[in-house]
């Protein structure tokens, strides 16, 4: 069954001082894959004097452009609509999954969680990698708590999971720490999920020629409630806004996202 969605998405940025001649990279735009068909999709980005849209090496969809005059704003929306159907495979050939199974500096493994993972039950126990990657999920749920305010975006997993405490990007580093312990592949998922607030994070695991879905947040397996934005090796490779501009001084971003079933 096919589920649709249409989804709502708003990113604002107010500048201290005002700027000018801001070069911007955004990567805010849900991609058509097999599990998902993105259509009567609408942008709107101000200011902006040229865009351009391409893929990046991990098949996101970016938009690169420029906004010349003076401003102390820059807002970006996005709508559209989303055909989500979860029984679809979302296969590819595992040499492309290699660059996955390695950390990263906000996914490396320190002494708490190799301690943690020490703990677990061996690999031997599991039959492939997802249900090794479910238990692991089910293990950082019962031990990990989810409060608002006590880490950021440039948190690692090691630092979040001293703290047992965190939002869904510290849920989902730790599961790609303690799953790249062993070699499995998995990714960071930026995406967005049924009711209004902001972009949430969960996690893909390569099994057997395909990739599965789990939310560690939510201790659960994917369903078609999910919209991904985009994928990578941790949240940095899914980061919404980056540019360079002269001016600005302080920066405020506010993100806003609204999911509903049509």
């Amino acid at each position: 069954m096919i589920r649709r969605l249409q989804y709502l998405y708003h990113m604002s940025l107010k500048f201290e001082l005002p700027v000018h001649e801001h070069h911007f990279k955004l990567r805010c735009f849900p991609s058509t894959d097999a599990r998902q068909k993105i259509f009567n999709e609408h942008v709107e980005i101000y200011p902006v004097h040229f865009r351009s849209t391409e893929k990046d090496s991990f098949g996101n969809t970016c938009v690169y452009g420029t906004a010349n005059q003076t401003h102390d704003h820059f807002s970006v929306d996005v709508e559209g609509e989303a055909d989500i159907d979860i029984n679809k495979k979302l296969t590819e050939e595992e040499y492309k999954t290699g660059i996955f199974k390695y950390e990263t500096p906000l996914t490396k493994a320190g002494t708490t969680i190799r301690k943690f993972h020490l703990e677990l039950e061996p690999p031997s126990l599991f039959a492939n990698n997802f249900e090794r990657a479910f238990y692991i999920m089910n293990m950082i749920y019962d031990d990990f708590s989810y409060v608002q305010g006590v880490t950021g975006i440039s948190t690692t997993a090691e630092e979040a999971f001293d703290l047992r405490r965190g939002v869904c990007q510290d849920y989902a580093h730790i599961l790609l720490a303690m799953c790249r312990l062993e070699r499995i592949p998995c990714r960071y998922i930026a995406g967005m999920i049924p009711g209004e607030g902001a972009t949430h994070a969960w996690t893909e695991i390569y099994n057997e020629g395909e990739w599965r879905i789990l939310d560690p947040t939510h201790n659960r397996e994917c369903d078609d409630t999910y919209i991904k934005i985009s994928s990578g090796r941790d949240a940095k490779d899914c980061s919404i806004n980056q540019g360079v501009f002269y001016g600005g001084g302080r920066q405020t971003q506010e993100i806003k996202v609204k999911v509903s079933e049509l």
